[in-house]
């Protein structure tokens, strides 16, 4: 009986064991399955043929291969910079340093080095480790695209890569720029892998003297576009061709591409994405009907993006994400109507004008300029603005009668609902565009409507033909006003004001046909470019800020050489059923579609500081019922690196932003799994015993 007793006391907590494990199978099932597996995306792709099969694809991506679009995915960028407060933060690079110590100093004499720490324990998709070589034949294979004079590249040692810049191309002042060209490799991913492309990378090293020799530049850039056509026509075997990123290629159709995640990257093991699938298309509309018919997990205006119509039309199903930035839409003056060279001429149009009106006609993601020419209103600019500044502005709010009076000022004069010029013609105005979009059409017309509602005359002229409106802008004739963009996506450290003011104010093309300067009643000329360098080239950081504000202050006041209008918001569109536990509509993460080649430093921080931390915060690492919380800190090393002849001392910092806290404990666990877990247990154990008492 005592034997018989023990056996079956044995077997009951055999069962209870294995119950209390398929609990804990239960609960861990529970927590991750609350996250997304796979990843969708919708891709229109004008060369399907190119990309339907592995045995005929080329993986170079100058050549054709899948490059900017699947940055963060395929390719890890090696540091991006979080958009809302300029900070750069670590992926692959961990920590960079500037030397000599006083470089702030001297940068302008001397050459800075910048050494750049990558991460030890990352690789290729191949198994091969990540290191300095790779990183080093990535900015070689990049420089090939530009023009001398280049940084000197030095590997210390496999995680170790010192670049050696030029005197005068490092500005402490612009930091964040600065950053992005040194540490986040102009906003490129990390995407030559050296052991494949040695073969190239020994040419360019083997050339280097020649190529960085300034004072030959015809013999340099011949070398140059003789390495470059190398590097066009240089095709890897794609089945084996290596990938950096979370993922790798892994089969090619002519309908999906599949992306299988890349275990030997540095934090594979807690991404929640195991596969991710894109479907391409070779029609932008069907591209576009995956996407609003809810078949992807996510898509954003740097991939294949919706038009606004599309937009306004979304299911409600789905999440449509507005990202300020500093870019919209305006009216250039051309100065060679002498009408339009009258300041009161020029802000008459400002008042008449309804920036709200022309903006409820441009589509969900536009809004009305508040003041037009200002330094944006944008986290990153905050040091450069203040209330003070922004009261010392003019908004330009509607005002018929000002308008009215302006005119008037100056010879106007109105009769029968018409305004008349000071010589007695009627006052008629010639609106174009270079083959505007559908919404920046319809507001062109909405200013059209408003300007002839108010008595002045306004003819809309559409250009088909790049080459024809380039005319146009050349000979500054066939336009008084010219429908055209201002601003930029991102722009840190500075205002963007470089598209008005150079490309469309000067080079390549002067569509204001104006000189850039203004002479103030008292006599002093204000020089437009000599403000605009200043912004762009500071000597200091006081500097900056006073020539962004002048330059704003005396582009308000004159409504020079554009009128902006309208700001254009980006964008990113999730569907929640398919991207489980999503960063909510105001993180940061999502402001990284402004940031690397189409926005893609969004996808890399989605990954990296948003999936991973949480997926990391559902994993039971303790029994016990004390909650532990794991923080990421901010480490602090002093290295010695030998570079060049003399050794160089520097401090190295590696800063990483945490979005949300990781709770690694068993008070992470959802309650429900556990009390239905016990409840089985507890039911399975009252059985057995009921069935032993049977038995006796």
């Amino acid at each position: 009986m005592r034997k018989e007793l023990v056996l079956e006391l044995g077997i009951i907590l055999s069962i209870s064991v294995m119950l209390f494990s398929l609990s804990g199978a239960i609960i861990s099932t529970s927590q991750t399955s609350a996250l997304p597996s796979t990843l969708t995306l919708s891709w229109y792709n004008s060369n399907i043929i190119g990309y339907s099969s592995l045995s005929t694809y080329n993986p170079n991506i100058f050549a054709g291969g899948l490059g900017g679009s699947f940055y963060g995915l395929l390719y890890a960028y090696s540091a991006i910079v979080n958009v809302t407060n300029s900070q750069m933060i670590p992926v692959i690079v961990v920590s960079w340093n500037f030397s000599p110590p006083n470089w702030q100093q001297v940068w302008q004499k001397q050459p800075i080095n910048v050494t750049l720490i990558i991460r030890n324990d990352t690789g290729w998709s191949n198994g091969q480790p990540l290191t300095a070589y790779d990183l080093m034949a990535t900015c070689l294979v990049l420089d090939m695209f530009g023009a001398p004079p280049f940084p000197n590249y030095t590997v210390i040692n496999n995680y170790t890569l010192v670049e050696t810049w030029p005197k005068g191309q490092l500005s402490p002042i612009l930091y964040t720029c600065t950053l992005i060209n040194t540490a986040g490799l102009g906003e490129v991913a990390i995407i030559i892998p050296y052991q494949i492309w040695k073969p190239i990378i020994n040419q360019i090293l083997g050339n280097w003297t020649k190529i960085q020799n300034t004072s030959d530049m015809k013999l340099a850039q011949q070398i140059i576009n003789n390495i470059r056509n190398e590097i066009k026509n240089f095709k890897p075997n794609a089945a084996t061709y290596p990938y950096d990123g979370p993922f790798y290629l892994s089969q090619l159709t002519s309908s999906e591409i599949v992306l299988n995640k890349n275990p030997y990257y540095y934090d594979a093991k807690y991404i929640p994405f195991n596969q991710v699938v894109i479907y391409q298309y070779g029609q932008a509309d069907l591209a576009a009907a995956a996407i609003t018919g809810q078949q992807v997990s996510i898509d954003w205006s740097g991939l294949t993006g919706l038009s606004p119509t599309q937009l306004e039309s979304l299911p409600t199903t789905l999440e449509l994400i507005k990202i300020p930035q500093t870019f919209g839409w305006g009216i250039a003056f051309n100065l060679k109507n002498p009408w339009l060279r009258y300041y009161q001429v020029r802000a008459a149009i400002a008042y008449i004008l309804n920036r709200s009106a022309i903006a409820a006609v441009g589509g969900p993601l536009t809004s009305p300029v508040s003041i037009p020419n200002a330094i944006p209103n944008v986290s990153y600019y905050s040091f450069m603005t203040s209330p003070q500044y922004y009261s010392s502005l003019n908004p330009y709010n509607t005002n018929l009668t000002k308008a009215a009076q302006l005119l008037e000022s100056v010879g106007f004069y109105q009769k029968s609902g018409v305004w008349y010029t000071p010589n007695g013609t009627p006052f008629t105005l010639i609106l174009s565009a270079g083959s505007p979009p559908t919404q920046a059409l319809a507001m062109m017309e909405e200013v059209q409507k408003e300007l002839q509602e108010f008595g002045i005359n306004v003819q809309l002229h559409i250009y088909t033909v790049v080459s024809q409106w380039h005319q146009a802008w050349q000979n500054g004739t066939g336009y008084d006003l010219w429908f055209e963009n201002w601003g930029s996506s991102y722009s840190p450290d500075t205002a963007p004001w470089s598209l008005v003011l150079s490309y469309f104010g000067g080079y390549p093309w002067n569509v204001t046909q104006w000189d850039e300067n203004i002479t103030l009643p008292n006599g002093t000329v204000i020089d437009f470019y000599k403000l605009l360098q200043e912004t762009e080239s500071p000597n200091s950081t006081q500097q900056l800020v006073q020539a962004n504000q002048e330059l704003s202050y005396y582009m308000n006041q004159y409504l020079l050489p554009i009128l902006p209008l309208v700001s254009v918001e980006n964008y990113v569109i999730v569907n929640p059923s398919l991207l489980i536990a999503a960063p909510p509509a105001n993180s940061w993460i999502w402001e990284e579609a402004q940031y690397g080649i189409g926005g893609t430093a969004m996808v890399q921080a989605l990954i990296d500081y948003w999936y991973v931390p949480l997926y990391k915060s559902t994993i039971v690492t303790t029994t016990s019922v004390t909650t532990t919380t794991t923080s990421v800190t901010t480490t602090t090393s002093v290295t010695t690196t030998s570079v060049a002849t003399s050794t160089t001392t520097v401090t190295t910092t590696s800063t990483l932003i945490t979005p949300t806290t990781v709770t690694t404990a068993v008070s992470s666990i959802p309650i429900i799994p556990i009390v239905i877990a016990v409840v089985i247990i507890i039911i399975v154990i009252i059985v057995a015993v009921l069935l032993l008492m049977r038995r006796r």
